[in-house]
């Protein structure tokens, strides 16, 4: 089959995904700001009638899909190189790791996991009987907190990755996620798969990371305020906004080896620095301490604490506010940070490509979340700090400052902590704004760049959407539609793993099949 040229009709925008998809997030915005109340009542009742009825089916689906992941490395798939068996890599490991790390996390470290323990701490689930405030509320935290920001949404995106990328390499199909479930569908479906899939995607992706970036503006406001002892508001946030739009879009622009790859790398190394500030300058020995606590507890109950549905206890709602919608959250993004991943995949087996994605930031989550969440039970435990108090009065937003606060030259780490964000979220937006850009595309190939007019297009998109919401209050009913979406997200990935499977017993059962044909097969 002839090689198409990079320019041709493959990297034009695709109306059929591109306007549904956008008419489907201006609509959503609107109502979301117009009837921002009723709206969020409605949207408020149907999030909880899926909670309560479907919500054993996002947990349940969420381990399986973790142990499918680890099946799939060490089963003859996991044999299979990317690319073809002559395939190189395009990306050292420090590189992949630092993309991986902050592509997939990115602000999510920065303003929950920080915040999240102490959440934990003081209003742990009834069904395990932990007293809030004590040293188990404190080891269980941390370990909880682990459990959610690791090893379960790594799994998410790298399964979905791994199908984008065995279709998209190996098979020569476009780079798109429609693809990742080309196996379990007849081709004569494709024209209206892919447009529809796409659609669906972009609505979701948009909302997921113009709520993300709301949270992040608020947070460097939180920092700046403190800094300069000022209320942070609608100017604040629109000179952060100002900030971080044209560096991920320039950086966006450049493509996935130059601006992104820059990016990442920086703020990894921002965040080790950060890292050790806190563990050598706080409690020291009290992070090591729960840090190992914490890891034993988070690997002898992972299973138990990922269903923790609360079933015989009614009147907890913790499942509801943290275990299930995390579930949606994670197949949200899924789908579209596992696209993300497949660009880098190239050269390496499907094995490495699981093993690299899911352990190395899971080791590095975990120690993160060791030693400033660790720090913050410490302040919270000891009574040198009241860090519950000072998030219910200030947002968790603040949850960082107040740490910093206790460390000498506070103000000069709390401005190098802004400039982190920003950095941090700008990576994250950077790697999602390409995946929109991509999916608005009618096929770009593995290994191009979509249209840098589609980046600049999305980029300024997203920005203006998370100031507006900011402005208006809107977030929480974007946030209820975001949870909303999960629903067909989660649909998705788990149609990837099973084509993941099709398309990985056709290969091996033609393990030459890239050298001798180049066709689609």
């Amino acid at each position: 089959m002839p090689v198409d040229k990079p320019d041709d009709n493959r990297r034009s925008l695709n109306h059929y995904t591109f306007w549904p998809g956008f008419s489907l997030l201006v609509v959503g915005i609107t109502l979301g700001l117009t009837y921002h109340e009723r709206l969020a009542d409605l949207l408020s009742c149907i999030m909880s009638w899926i909670h309560i009825n479907f919500g054993w089916l996002e947990v349940s689906l969420g381990i399986i899909i973790v142990m499918f992941t680890v099946g799939v490395a060490f089963s003859p798939i996991g044999n299979i190189r990317l690319g073809g068996k002559d395939a190189k890599p395009e990306f050292s490991f420090w590189q992949w790791f630092a993309l991986s790390l902050c592509g997939c996390i990115g602000i999510g470290i920065l303003f929950w996991a920080m915040g999240e323990p102490i959440y934990h701490m003081m209003q742990p689930p009834l069904s395990l009987h932990i007293k809030p405030g004590t040293k188990d509320a404190g080891v269980f935290a941390i370990a909880q907190t682990t459990l959610h920001w690791t090893i379960a949404q790594y799994c998410f995106y790298t399964i979905c990755g791994v199908a984008i990328a065995l279709v998209s390499y190996n098979r020569k199909a476009p780079l798109s996620v429609a693809a990742g479930m080309y196996a379990i569908f007849p081709a004569k479906w494709r024209s209206f798969l892919t447009p529809t899939v796409h659609a669906i995607c972009l609505f979701s992706l948009c909302c997921a990371v113009a709520t993300s970036m709301g949270a992040g503006l608020m947070q460097i406001g939180s920092g700046t305020g403190r800094i300069f002892d000022y209320t942070p508001g609608p100017v604040t946030w629109g000179v952060a906004a100002a900030i971080i739009i044209p560096i991920y879009v320039l950086s966006s622009y450049s493509g996935l080896k130059k601006g992104m790859c820059y990016l990442s790398t920086g703020t990894t190394r921002a965040f080790f620095f950060f890292m050790a500030i806190v563990l050598f300058a706080g409690p020291t020995l009290f992070i090591l301490g729960i840090g190992v606590e914490s890891f034993g507890y988070f690997a002898n109950n992972f299973f138990r604490n990922s269903t923790l549905l609360n079933t015989m206890q009614a009147n907890d709602k913790w499942p509801m506010q943290w275990l299930v919608p995390y579930m949606e959250i994670f197949f949200i993004f899924a789908p579209l940070l596992g696209h993300f991943l497949a660009r880098m995949g190239k050269g390496r087996t499907i094995r490495q490509f699981i093993l690299v994605n899911i352990i190395p930031p899971t080791i590095f989550c975990h120690f993160w979340i060791a030693t400033f969440g660790g720090t913050a039970v410490f302040y919270q435990w000891s009574g040198l700090t009241d860090v519950w108090a000072g998030i219910h009065e200030f947002g968790m937003e603040s949850m960082v400052y107040i740490i910093l606060s206790q460390f000498p030259f506070s103000k000069i780490l709390m401005g190098l902590f802004v400039v982190t964000i920003i950095f941090s979220f700008a990576t994250m937006t950077d790697s999602l704004v390409a995946t929109l850009a991509i999916i608005s595309t009618k096929g770009v190939q593995a290994g191009e760049e979509p249209p840098k007019k589609l980046k600049i297009i999305w980029g300024v998109v997203v920005g203006l959407i998370a100031y507006v919401l900011c402005i208006s209050g809107g977030i929480e009913p974007v946030r209820g539609l975001i949870s909303l979406a999960g629903f067909p997200m989660m649909i998705f990935t788990f149609a990837m793993c099973v084509s993941l499977v099709k398309d990985g017993m056709y290969l091996l059962r033609q393990p030459d099949w890239l050298d001798k044909n180049n066709d689609n097969g």
